[in-house]
Formats: structure tokens, sequence, C-alpha cells
């Protein structure tokens, strides 16, 4: 179902740009013969892959290296249009109140006089050319900046960042004061996430030595049989007090949720499925809390209220959540620090505006990347390090966290 609406949703944009450059090539060259069986042939080629990549590529589990660079440039296409595609449709709207205004005018028998003589004026003129020559200008620039930005989020999708944050914890045990945390996320073994490439980030994250490690959900991407190649590479993660994890929605949907929970397990990953554990420093110990992911019908108190059950409640208490929307519940069940990723930071991120990445994450949660408080109630989002949907990010690299708490 989520194939068929990306298809739909991806052609209509294609459509759309379409009709736009047929009127540009008609408005700013009649006499072209060729620009137009030309742009139609550029569409066909970028599109008729979409049938074998919505259809077939996901049944693949690995693929040639040959195979991925004819992909990356559909990818390109396809990101690139549909951003300048929003970036029209916004425009667009902005028009819209005085395109209104003007053909409410014009239905008013005087008023339709006066705009039909304003728009003879040569100050109106002068001033509809400029409009079009601005509009053709930002237009050509604004394609241009989505294609070099497409490119280079693919060239770069690889790239990751190492983040360190002190988070503070009131009651603290004076034993876990620079007790540390690593935090990787959104694995999302693929096609587009090889065992070498989580090897790569698992080397990355054993050297950065960490007291312990937890992994928020999302080992695969949609298949069972993924999680063979993750449990081999995650199977070398090593951490002094453990690793653990929780599951992700893309845990879910597998075929089988709890061949991946099983062989998770077994590599060496304790996964915390609506339970907790304490761990131990010297005399002292702290509360971490695991949910299953949350969001396919169940309350989220109903899965934290079973983890609580097993919880010390006089003791600090870190919950394992994949999904940071329930930030707000958490805090209500005296949940000193969420660790939750899902929203891989945006993937694609056009822009930032107080610290809130603007992308389609952004619609969903108020949630995306990094550290947020309420009130001493702390929630950490890591970036991820793998894909949803396009293999690559675009102001927004991969994240390997370590958190130190105070």
């Amino acid at each position: 179902m989520i194939r068929i609406f990306s298809a739909i949703v991806l052609l209509l944009v294609q459509q759309y740009l379409f009709t736009v450059l047929r009127r540009f090539f008609r408005y700013k060259f009649p006499n072209s013969t060729t620009l137009l069986p030309v742009t139609a042939g550029v569409f066909l080629f970028f599109n008729i892959p979409l049938v074998f990549i919505l259809g077939y590529l996901w049944h693949f589990t690995q693929l040639s290296n040959t195979m991925i660079a004819f992909l990356m440039p559909i990818f390109i296409w396809h990101i690139a249009t549909l951003f300048i595609a929003l970036a029209l449709g916004i425009a667009i709207l902005v028009r819209l109140p005085f395109r209104l205004t003007i053909k409410l005018a014009s239905l008013h028998p005087v008023l339709n006089g006066k705009v039909h003589s304003m728009k003879e004026t040569p100050q109106f003129k002068k001033f509809d050319a400029s409009r079009r020559s601005f509009l053709e200008k930002s237009t050509i620039g604004l394609s241009a900046y989505s294609f070099v930005g497409a490119t280079a989020g693919a060239i770069s999708a690889g790239e990751f960042e190492i983040n360190r944050k002190t988070i503070v914890i009131p009651n603290l045990p004076e034993e876990f004061k620079g007790f540390t945390i690593g935090i990787m996320s959104d694995i999302h073994s693929s096609i587009f996430m090889n065992k070498e490439d989580m090897l790569a980030y698992v080397t990355e994250m054993n050297g950065l030595n960490t007291d312990m490690i937890v992994v928020t959900g999302d080992f695969v991407n949609s298949k069972t049989e993924e999680v063979y190649p993750f449990t081999e590479a995650f199977s070398e993660l090593k951490a002094p007090h453990g690793i653990y994890g929780c599951l992700g929605n893309h845990d879910f949907f597998a075929n089988d949720v709890e061949r991946v929970a099983k062989e998770v397990d077994a590599c060496g990953i304790k996964l915390l499925r609506n339970d907790a554990i304490q761990i131990q420093m010297g005399a002292s110990f702290i509360n971490l809390l695991g949910v299953d992911d949350i969001g396919r019908g169940t309350p989220p108190e109903e899965y934290m209220t079973k983890a609580m059950a097993f919880a010390k409640n006089d003791q600090p208490k870190i919950l394992l959540c994949h999904k940071p929307y329930f930030f707000q519940q958490a805090k209500e069940f005296g949940i000193n620090l969420t660790l939750s990723g899902h929203t891989h930071g945006g993937q694609i991120v056009f822009g930032t505006i107080d610290r809130t990445p603007i992308s389609l994450a952004a619609l969903t949660s108020k949630y995306i990347s990094g550290h947020y408080m309420l009130d001493q109630s702390n929630l950490y989002v890591n970036n991820g390090i793998g894909f949803t949907g396009i293999p690559f990010r675009i102001n927004c690299p991969a994240e390997l966290t370590v958190l130190t708490l105070a």
C-alpha cells in the first residue's frame, strides 16, 4: 500500500512538472520542434524504472554495485523534482490570494475595466516583464540547487557525525557520574546498508569505548532475512556494561518480527520488550527500560506500565523507545532520559528554523533530532545511520552519539 501511494505521488509530481515545462517551452520557444520530444524522453527515462524500483527492488536483499550506480541517478531525479514541485506549489499558494482578488475584480463591470486599463499601462507591462524574468531565473536557480543538493546527498551518504552530549539527571548515583552511553539507531539492514557498511559503523562505535551501547530499533528495513547480515555485523559490537535495544516499526514490517527479535537477541543485543533491567555500578544501579514500537493500536501507557513493573522506582530510569512522539508520556511516568530514533533527523532537510529541521518528519513530530527537555526529563533523538525510501541524506548526516551522565 505504501509503495502504491508513493508511486501515485511521484507520478503526479512528474505529470505536474512536465505540464509546467510544456507551457514554458510553448511560451518561450514557440517554434521549437525538438524541445518537447526531448523533454518527454527524459521524463520517460527517469520514470519507467519506477515500476522496477517500487515493484521488485525491495524483494532483493543485496544488489551489485553496478545496479546501485544505475539506480542512483533515478533517486536523485525524483528527490530533486519532488523538491521543485513542492517549491512551485508553495509559490502558487502564496500568489493565490492576489490572483483571486484580480479574478473577482474582473467579474465587476466597473472594476474589470479598471483592471484591464491597468494591465495596458507601460508601468504594469514593465513590472509584469520584470516579474516573469525573476520567476524564470528563480525557477532555474531552484532547479539547479535541487539537483546539486540531491547529488551531494547521494555522494555523502556514507558520511556521519559523532555527537557528544552531557545529560544531567538529578538523582544520579555517584558511581554513575561520567557513565557513557553510545547510541545507534535505524540501521535498516537492506540492499543499501550491507554487512560491510554496518561493520564500518560497528568499528567506529567500538572505538568510542562507551560504558554501554543501545540500539533503538529498525534493525531491518522490511524483510525478515535482512536480519542475518545485521547480526553478522553487530555481533562484533562490544561494551563492558552490555548492549541493549528495542524494536522499531520497520522490524514489525518484516514478515516474522519474532524471528527478527530472536536473531537480534542471539547476536548479543539484549532486547527489552516492555520490560526493564538494572545496570549495576558498584553498589548502585540505574533502571534501563525498553518498549516495543508504539503505534499499532496499543496506547503508549500500556507498554510503559508493563516496563515500569520491572523497574525499581527509587532509582533513575532510562527508556529505550523507538519513536520520540511519546516523550510527554515518558515524563509523566517519571522517566529521566528517553532514547529514540525513527525520524532519521529528517533525512531530507531543506533548512532549519529555531532548531526544527524543515522536513517531512517535522509534520509528525516536534522532536526530530538531538536533545530536548520537559522540566527535568530528557529526550535524545538519534539521526540513525540507515535510510528509508531513498539511499541518501541531505543536510542530515548519519550519527553516532555518546551521552555522558552527570
